[in-house]
């Protein structure tokens, strides 16, 4: 995390390696889609026999023995393994090389991709040849019936999949990344047409986003997941604490990068995260002298930090409203060209789509710390945005694990004058949901018609009963965007005078929330649940991606996996 960390400068500390989309920032104003005839190829090695449709032109067919498939340039490809009622892989807008991490929101999914794509075949060969039973497997056979509980950011949920193919076990991740990294090399994964807009000095400005999505501590203790919004805690706490994610505005002038006021990445965690709130709570102001965390001045003591304790296996990332900046910052572009990915192209003034789509590591020193970063990057040209996935591990002098974090952050242009100076995805319209359960061969489907000022909402709901079996209700009713708010899609309650709208940042996070039947004002949550969200945007107006929820119990395992695409 945080690549930029001190330069001479407080605001840089909100800086990562990120960059920049090459769209308009006016969702409004988009061009139509073009319709000229091109061809893509999936690379995990080529990929033969990957089921492809496009949309708007309809084109559809399977990847041939190059890997490639033939779109128009405006479309937005959907990519499956066992035909289309097979394993949804994910929606990418088109570009010349899709991989599995231009298709899937994490990179943990993209390495379940890879792990299983090349387990049905030897991929050393140069190629991956699904075979025939699984390209296109019978209606209703039981490979199919496989194929379709698999959700790639559970890998636990391919059991059936794995028996199917007769392996006794995936190829390993490591073998996997390998792998993956030797097909891509020496790759151009997108053209190379210089992108004048992420140019220094171009005058352009960029919206900069970061989501931390695990956090570990010292050598050998246990990875967190991290959570950024906490729906359960009293309204009062919850309005004055601004929740885990980094967003920056950043300014490419004649003068050098400017960090806008307005930016802040002084994030607690964990332990530090609950005494904040309770802090807040009790009506005090909260600090950290010498490393220890303190609160002054308190109304009250009816708040402990153990109030906000939170499920095993998560923890809680909060920012403090307090410590934003209240001026713009100037950075010189060679200072931070040493950092690699977009900001070396920036001041060198030829960044592409070619050269901004690339993996790879880096590696930092500051203050007596080391810090190693594995990145992916990515840029889309079609939706104009910038994708970092990073893990970084900071050790000291004696190579000793210190902290390990993974995160994705986000760049695009934005206008600083049109809504806040950010874009939106914008759920107006109708999203089909379908939800599973590891273990249940059934499939809820729910129709969410969102309207300008509620939600209907109709279906078929999966539910789980006392002993384990999972049964179909009937769902009809209309909620309003409070409501959903206080529930796990707890983007519609933060936006101002953007009540349909999130911000992609805000869709790959993860949210805690209660599901008491009764919420009593006061009383603290009785029945609280964690859900993760991942999207990939795609499509000029970013709203033809994949929206995956993926629910949390008590003890941390994962039990509903539900996916929400726009029809």
């Amino acid at each position: 995390m945080n690549k930029f960390a001190v330069l001479g400068s407080s605001a840089l500390v909100t800086l990562t390696l990120s960059a920049c989309g090459g769209s308009s920032s006016d969702n409004d104003n988009e061009l139509p889609p073009t319709t000229t005839p091109v061809t893509g190829t999936f690379i995990d090695a080529a990929v033969e026999g990957l089921f492809y449709k496009a949309s708007p032109s309809g084109l559809s067919g399977y990847t041939d023995e190059l890997g490639n498939f033939a779109v128009e340039s405006g479309d937005v490809v959907s990519f499956y393994l066992g035909g289309e009622d097979g394993m949804f892989i994910g929606n990418s807008s088109y570009r010349s090389v899709v991989s599995p991490f231009e298709v899937t929101a994490d990179t943990g999914s993209a390495m379940n991709l890879a792990r299983i794509l090349q387990s049905l075949d030897d991929a050393s060969t140069g190629s991956i040849v699904i075979p025939d039973d699984i390209a296109k497997p019978q209606e209703d056979s039981a490979t199919l019936t496989a194929l379709k509980q698999v959700k790639l950011n559970n890998l636990n949920t391919a059991d059936a999949l794995l028996e199917e193919v007769e392996a006794s076990e995936w190829v390993t991740e490591e073998e996997a990344a390998e792998h993956l990294n030797d097909s891509l090399a020496g790759i151009e994964r997108g053209d190379t047409d210089i992108i004048d807009a992420f140019s220094k000095g171009s005058g352009e400005y960029l919206r900069l986003s970061e989501v931390v999505l695990t956090s570990q501590y010292g050598n050998n203790s246990n990875e967190y997941k991290n959570v950024h919004m906490d729906r359960t805690i009293p309204d009062e706490a919850f309005k004055n604490a601004s929740f885990g994610i980094s967003s920056e505005l950043l300014h490419l002038s004649a003068d050098g990068l400017v960090i806008k006021a307005g930016a802040s990445d002084q994030r607690y965690s964990s332990q530090w995260a609950k005494e904040f709130i309770a802090c807040e709570l009790n009506g005090g102001e909260f600090s950290v002298v010498n490393n220890i965390p303190e609160c002054f001045n308190t109304d009250s003591d009816t708040y402990s930090a153990e109030d906000f304790a939170i499920e095993q296996g998560f923890q809680l990332i909060v920012k403090d409203p307090n410590l934003i900046s209240d001026q713009d910052e100037t950075i010189d572009y060679a200072e931070v060209a040493e950092f690699g990915g977009l900001f070396q192209c920036m001041n060198e003034q030829d960044c592409s789509q070619a050269s901004l789509t690339a993996i790879g590591e880096n590696n930092l020193e500051e203050d007596g710390e080391f810090q190693q970063q594995t990145f992916s990057t990515s840029y889309d040209s079609a939706t104009g945005i910038y994708t970092d996935q990073t893990i970084e591990v900071t050790r000291d002098g004696d190579g000793n694990q210190l902290r390990k974090s993974a995160y994705t952050s986000y760049s695009y242009l934005v206008n600083p004058n049109v809504d806040n100076g950010e874009r939106y995805i914008d759920f107006t319209g109708n999203w089909l949901a379908e939800t599973s359960i590891e273990d249940c061969e059934l499939t809820g489907q729910i129709n969410y018609q969102f309207g300008a000022s509620d939600v209907r909402v109709v279906g078929k709901e999966l539910h789980t009963q006392q002993g384990g079996d999972c049964i179909l209700e009937d769902m009809d009713e209309t909620v309003s965007y409070a409501e959903l708010a206080n529930m796990a899609f707890w983007w519609f309650g933060v936006n101002a005078g953007q009540s349909t709208k999130a911000t992609l940042a805000q869709l790959n996070s993860s949210v805690r929330w209660c599901d008491d039947d009764e919420v009593i004002e006061g009383q603290l949550c009785q029945e609280p649940k964690i859900e993760q969200w991942t999207y990939v945007a795609a499509g000029q107006n970013w709203d033809r991606g994949v929206l995956t929820s993926t629910a949390f119990n008590r003890d941390g395992k994962q039990s509903f996996i539900t996916t929400y695409t726009k029809q």
